[in-house]
């Protein structure tokens, strides 16, 4: 970065000029069909028999550029795709579906399963909730099987819960707390109830995820002020939940807090991929976009220099166990060293397979790593499958 802005003080124009000749001449290849869109903005798995599957939904596509250079964003009609684990993750994964008719205008995107089959929810900006389900093969596909269901497009964070075989997706909302739906299998299709209006919670959580204590489900949150708060589940989901765990210590430095299970027994990643450059970068974009074309191909050329060689930022996963103690529930980081990655990580989650415990991240240049939870999880993870080719 410092070779980059030496650079731009010698002759600035005339390096500008041939610059934005080089970035025009040698324009990126079309991404291989394996490959994964770093422009992933949902991702998720679900399981179709003994099959694994990580579900993504990508971003919208860049669009008309203004007199200024902005680039303006056009909705992405087929943003949809999904991936098989291979039975042996060492081994990698393969495409299943891609571009599948699916907006890029879904704030929130999450499965769940209905008789033991997997459904795709989603949360759109304009029309509601819809719901998908996967196709028995779900290499064909998926259906659109509920549209337009009432459900308000002001939710911070949307997850979903089992609880008896039934599923339920919790929305917490910008202003009136959570609420929780139930959905099931009516004679016309399937319904979607609201169940429990205005639980108390409050907006100012970073981080909310679900995980599973003896087969019950529980939340995890992560609040601006307090720290880690904990609630289960009632066993009547219509009567909401109760607060177990108030203001544990938990870091607020994660980008990523994921639930995972080992032996049963809950666990928590937090993943921290802190690209630097990137956040640098979004915090001057506004003025070099006013100044035109020129600071716009500057914006250009820092951009490529910020993907070489040079690393600037952090990465690292640490994991928390969730533990029952006599007195409640209790969080205690079991990695005594945070293991080391990558900071440009667009996006991660976990998945589930054979009884072990993965990580899936997607790499900024467009390909996907698969880490192994080891058997102690305090030994942290190992890598299993490294996807760049």
């Amino acid at each position: 970065m410092i070779w980059t802005i030496k650079l731009l003080k010698q002759g600035f124009p005339a390096v500008l000029f041939s610059l934005a000749v080089m970035l025009a001449i040698f324009q990126p290849f079309p991404l291989p069909a394996a490959a994964i869109s770093a422009r992933t903005l949902q991702l998720f798995p679900f399981h179709q028999g003994s099959g694994t599957y990580v579900f993504g939904l990508d971003d919208c596509l860049p669009g008309a550029i203004s007199k200024l250079g902005q680039v303006y964003c056009k909705t992405n009609d087929n943003a949809a795709n999904w991936w098989r684990i291979n039975d042996d993750p060492k081994k990698g994964f393969s495409p299943a579906v891609t571009r599948a008719k699916m907006s890029s205008n879904y704030k929130a995107v999450t499965s769940f399963e209905l008789n033991n089959h997997p459904y795709i929810f989603g949360l759109h900006t304009k029309v509601g909730a819809n719901i998908w389900r996967i196709n028995d093969d779900p290499c064909t596909g998926f259906k659109l099987v509920m549209y337009r269901g009432k459900m308000s497009h002001s939710y911070k964070h949307v997850v979903s819960f089992q609880l008896r075989g039934e599923p339920y997706i919790l929305g917490l909302h910008t202003k009136v707390g959570a609420n929780i739906w139930r959905i099931k299998e009516g004679p016309k299709g399937l319904t979607f109830d609201l169940i429990k209006d205005k639980a108390k919670m409050s907006p100012r959580y970073e981080h909310l995820a679900v995980f599973y204590m003896g087969g019950h489900p529980y939340i995890f949150g992560l609040h601006e002020g307090v720290g880690a708060n904990i609630w289960r589940i009632k066993d009547d989901p219509s009567q909401g939940y109760d607060l177990i765990k108030y203001g544990a210590r938990f870091p607020h430095s994660y980008n990523f807090v994921l639930p995972f299970h080992v032996g049963g027994r809950p666990y928590l990643l937090g993943v921290a991929s802190q690209n630097d450059y990137k956040e640098w970068m979004e915090a001057v974009s506004p003025g070099l976009q006013e100044g035109g074309v020129w600071a716009n191909l500057t914006d250009a050329i820092l951009q490529t220099a910020g993907t070489g060689a040079v690393e600037w930022g952090k990465g690292y996963g640490c994991i928390w166990e969730i533990v029952s103690e006599s007195n409640g529930l209790s969080i205690k980081k079991v990695t005594k060293k945070c293991v080391p990655i990558s900071h440009r990580y667009a996006i991660v989650t976990m998945f589930e397979h054979a009884g072990k415990a993965y990580i899936f991240g997607v790499h900024e240049e467009h390909y996907a790593n698969i880490w192994r939870i080891n058997d102690d999880p305090s030994t942290g993870f190992t890598l299993d499958y490294y996807g760049r080719h």
